[in-house]
């Protein structure tokens, strides 16, 4: 009988913010650290794939909230993959309390790619490719495809150390906090990121230029670009 493997953490000071409550950031990476956690253990993580000069990345994430844990909660994430394609794989997640109660769940999408090349690899030569799937369905709607956004204001960053991952390139919750510092504080306090879809387009790396472009609406939307002004991550919050 198959079941969703399960990782265990507790929400620590540094993950949270001034309502002491785990941020979007802090949630995201638990979620993607289980990920890696789980690859490894399954013999499909970065470590295997590093030997063969590949690696994983993130294409596409949809997160989902029904409230964010507490500073010292214990969480349970389970995780599973319910799709493999030639070019992409689907990882799912829950995040549960300790009353068994689901109070987030995650859609991701993940390409391999060749370190040197940076093209995308077929994932059916995974020798683990068989034992990948789980017949558990999606939590949530798949990450939706974002269109450009009509933004009307723009900020600047330039890519340092601290934003980078194992990969040499920006670590994903990072473009989640470029995006979040420019909103107003009181919004933080009055609700909370309902739902958030994420498009990783470019790899960003140390010393870029990037625009990060924003937009308000039913949703914020945000468009951050190279120095080309190719977008390299578009995202969409929606807060309730």
């Amino acid at each position: 009988m198959e079941t969703k493997r399960e990782y265990t953490y507790r929400i620590e000071p540094r993950d949270v913010d001034f309502m002491k409550r785990a941020t979007l950031m802090s949630l995201a990476d638990y979620i993607l650290h289980t990920a890696g956690e789980d690859a490894d253990r399954n013999g499909f993580g970065v470590r295997d794939l590093n030997l063969h000069n590949a690696s994983w990345v993130l294409t596409r994430m949809a997160l989902e909230t029904v409230r964010m844990p507490e500073e010292y909660e214990q969480i349970r994430i389970t995780t599973w993959v319910s799709d493999v394609t030639r070019v992409m794989t689907t990882r799912n997640f829950e995040v549960l309390d300790a009353k068994d109660n689901i109070i987030a769940c995650a859609v991701t999408n993940w390409a391999m790619i060749d370190i040197s090349a940076r093209h995308i690899l077929d994932l059916h030569t995974l020798p683990a490719y068989n034992s990948m799937t789980q017949a558990f369905p999606p939590p949530a709607a798949m990450p939706r495809r974002l269109p450009a956004p009509q933004c009307n204001r723009e900020t600047m960053h330039t890519v340092a150390y601290s934003d980078l991952d194992f990969n040499c390139h920006t670590n994903s919750v990072k473009y989640i906090q470029w995006a979040l510092d420019t909103l107003p504080i009181g919004l933080f306090g009055e609700k909370r990121f309902a739902r958030t879809d994420i498009n990783f387009m470019q790899e960003t790396r140390h010393g870029d230029q990037l625009t990060i472009a924003s937009a308000t609406g039913d949703e914020l939307l945000f468009e951050i670009r190279n120095a080309a002004g190719e977008p390299a991550c578009r995202m969409a919050f929606r807060m309730e």
